[in-house]
Order: structure tokens, then C-alpha cells, then sequence
């Protein structure tokens, strides 16, 4: 069969020609630059209105993007909690290279010793413990989210399931009458029946 070295060395170098000739046929000094079609910059981020529309097609409410001090936010109902989604590394043009989902928790039995024990248990959403105006404790909940280059609002969907089933942890947690956190019931994005 293919018994001799030469054999061998020439199916071994054979591929790699045949994937060098494209890279070879772009550089040739005979092209003109003009000739080769231009390599298009994915686009970066997303803006404020393609998430809101994302979020309102899978069910939730979404009031309109705006900005508090200089940072652009939304305020979101998914039909059982409130949250915000926060914009960061934004461009002149609106895209924005990263998200925050936040959510201010106000229940009793919040203490520094269980968000503390959230933040060693859990991986993705993390916590702090603030007063509220009034004095009240609350707790925040935030989870980061940097996006892809290239990539629609679908990106959004498996962060948002993360974020929905760890804040329904977060909630469910503060309810149980142990410090022990009770896992989530499995939690869904809303569909719109398509």
C-alpha cells in the first residue's frame, strides 16, 4: 500500500497546501488590495431597544430604556419579580459590550451571615447587603454578563435562564425556615406560544 517515506511525507504536506493556496491566492503581490473583498468588523454589542425587544417577544415587561446619573438601564417585570438590566462599555452609536441584571431583594431574615453563605454557595449571581433610605436591610443581586461580538439578542437567552432560576433561589431561600438554600423550582423564560 503506501509502504514508502516519500509516500507518506507527500500525503502529510498535501493538506496543508490545499489549505495554504486560499491565504496564498489573498496575498498575491498581483491583486490589487482594492480587488480583495474587505473583511466586514462583526458588530459589537447590543443596544438598549434590541434587549428590550428581545425581553418583551419572550413575554416580560419592559419599560422604556433610560438613563439615572449617567447609566442607561431597564426596568424589567418577567411576571413575577422586578429587575433591572444595567448597560456597560457602550459606544457613540448605543452598543453596549456588557450587562448587569440586578435585583433589590427586601425581606426579613436577610443578615450578613446568609449572604454571605449565598456568595460561598453560589457561583454566577452575587449579593450584598444595604439599608435602604428607611433603614431596612435589602439585598442586592447582580450578575454580570459580557457579550459577543457578532451576536444577536439570542445570546441573551441561557444568561437570562441563569439569572431567572438564581433569583427564584435568591427569593426562595429567604423564605425557608432553615439557613439552609433550598433549591429553585425550574424556572423558564416566557414564551409568546411560537
Amino acid at each position: 500500500m503506501f509502504t514508502t517515506p516519500r509516500t507518506l511525507a507527500a500525503l502529510a504536506v498535501a493538506p496543508l497546501l490545499l489549505m495554504a493556496a486560499p491565504s496564498l491566492a489573498a496575498t498575491d503581490p498581483g491583486v490589487a488590495p482594492a480587488a480583495r473583498p474587505a473583511a466586514q468588523d462583526p458588530v459589537l454589542g447590543l443596544t438598549p431597544s434590541e434587549v428590550r425587544t428581545w425581553l418583551m417577544a419572550k413575554g416580560a415587561t419592559v419599560e422604556e430604556p433610560r438613563t439615572v446619573e449617567g447609566q442607561t438601564l431597564l426596568q424589567v417585570n418577567d411576571g413575577t419579580t422586578n429587575w433591572l438590566i444595567f448597560f456597560y462599555g457602550c459606544d457613540a452609536t448605543g452598543r453596549c459590550q456588557d450587562i448587569q441584571f440586578a435585583a433589590n431583594v427586601v425581606a426579613g431574615g436577610l443578615s450578613l451571615e446568609r449572604i454571605n453563605a449565598w456568595n460561598r454557595e453560589q457561583r454566577f449571581v452575587k449579593a450584598y447587603l444595604q439599608s435602604n433610605l428607611d433603614g431596612t436591610p435589602s439585598a442586592v443581586l447582580q450578575f454580570d454578563v459580557l457579550l459577543q461580538p457578532g451576536l444577536d439578542a439570542e445570546q441573551l437567552n441561557d444568561p437570562t435562564v441563569v439569572w431567572l432560576e438564581l433569583l427564584a433561589r435568591f427569593i426562595e431561600s429567604l423564605i425557608a425556615p432553615t439557613t439552609e438554600i433550598a433549591p429553585a423550582a425550574p424556572v423558564t423564560l416566557p414564551t409568546t406560544g411560537s
